[in-house]
């Protein structure tokens, strides 16, 4: 206790002498009231493109690349939305380091902030994934009526025949397999069908006419090569 009167007197003469500078209350405030506004804004933006990633992999039928064997696994990595999944990651390590400025930050380990921050976003993306939000905007952008975010939500229903994947709507069958269409509403150049082969183990008595499909295959000759096709009714088959 003897020691106190000697520190104030320290701190006071750091003071006068310029080497410690008092502040107002208020800024510290301000900039406690800003870090908490910047990382609110960081945890809602990360929650929202990682819910928009799962939402895009699921909406697409990118996920039953996964069961296409290592053609499909190549595939799947091919098209993967990382840009989207980066940036989300890059916003948590931002968010990590603005929690980190906090007086409490100092006192907790560097990676138990970063669990906190981890568990935060995969809870407000499971929750967002309950909601219709993501498919409203889809529409929204499938009738060019959603402004900066459209392109990205329009990625969705793409074909991406360079990397060998079609989906589409099952319009007619041939004696060697279907003729598939694709129609993504918003009228753009990607509108097109193509005439399928299925894989030998597949059976086309198990599709029918107006069924949605996703297949991964090799373009050849006018035709394409399928070594896996899904719909939302069968299970996958892969060669």
């Amino acid at each position: 206790m003897s020691n106190n009167p000697d520190i104030k007197a320290r701190v006071f003469e750091k003071i006068r002498s310029g080497e410690v500078s008092m502040r107002p209350r208020f800024l510290f405030t301000l900039r406690v009231i800003g870090t908490a506004t910047l990382a609110l804004l960081a945890l809602l933006v990360a929650i929202f493109t990682l819910s928009f990633v799962v939402f895009s992999v699921h909406e697409s039928g990118e996920q039953f690349l996964l069961g296409f064997g290592a053609r499909g696994l190549a595939t799947f990595a091919a098209i993967f939305p990382w840009l989207p999944l980066i940036v989300a990651v890059a916003l948590l390590f931002v968010l990590e380091a603005l929690l980190h400025t906090f007086t409490f930050g100092y006192r907790v380990p560097l990676l138990r902030i970063f669990l906190w921050v981890l568990l935060a976003a995969a809870a407000g993306t499971f929750l967002v994934g309950l909601t219709s939000v993501h498919s409203y905007l889809l529409d929204r952008a499938d009738h060019d009526e959603l402004p900066v975010l459209g392109p990205l939500y329009e990625r969705i229903h793409d074909v991406h025949t360079q990397q060998g994947v079609y989906r589409g709507m099952i319009t007619a069958f041939t004696n060697t397999g279907f003729i598939l269409a694709h129609d993504d509403v918003d009228r753009d150049a990607d509108e097109s069908s193509w005439q399928i082969i299925p894989p030998h183990r597949f059976a086309t008595s198990t599709l029918s006419i107006g069924e949605r499909v996703y297949v991964a295959g090799r373009f050849a000759n006018g035709f394409v090569y399928a070594y896996g096709i899904q719909s939302l009714a069968q299970r996958s088959v892969s060669q």
